[in-house]
């Protein structure tokens, strides 16, 4: 097997797998802190960012419209939103990636605006079909800031052995 079909193979079950940590965290981090703050974990982004260094654009883009589609059944149960956004992401990851993939700065630069851009995306989209109703004061204080915050230290904290075990892997 070569390096990238390994990648290739264990990208889409790693980012499922992420994504189902994801919940788990957030409702860890959500019932802590009483539901006062909000916290989204973005495992699957982090994943995504860094296997986009060694998978095509059209594969990429393919995986996440699936977990986007099962994102979106499992969670809202409106198929649209995540299906959308995920999708979007990764075609901008590719577009942005000659950029991105330099050093773990701009890493985790790009780490917090997908994260950002991922949060107000989905939020516009459920204002706009009516799934949700939010205060702005509400979003920016206690759900897109704790969720930064979070991010950015899983972000610190994961990075390496990330990308120790999925990119140098795949150098070998």
């Amino acid at each position: 097997m070569t390096p990238r079909n390994y990648v290739k193979y264990i990208a889409p079950p790693l980012l499922f797998i992420c994504m189902l940590l994801d919940a788990h965290i957030n409702r860890l981090f959500t019932n802590a802190f009483d539901n006062n703050y909000l916290m989204n974990a973005h495992l699957m982004l982090l994943v995504m960012l860094v296997v986009s260094e060694v998978l095509d654009r059209r594969f990429m883009i393919g995986t996440m419209l699936v977990i986007g589609i099962l994102y979106d059944l499992y969670y809202i149960g409106v198929i649209g939103i995540y299906a959308v956004i995920l999708p979007l992401i990764a075609a901008l990851i590719y577009l942005f990636g000659k950029v991105i993939h330099q050093s773990l700065l701009t890493l985790f630069f790009s780490m917090i605006i997908f994260v950002t851009f991922f949060e107000l995306g989905s939020t516009l989209l459920q204002l706009i079909f009516q799934l949700a109703h939010i205060d702005s004061q509400f979003f920016v204080t206690r759900f897109l800031g704790p969720t930064l915050a979070l991010n950015i230290i899983l972000f610190v904290i994961l990075i390496i052995p990330v990308r120790k075990v999925l990119i140098e892997k795949s150098n070998a």
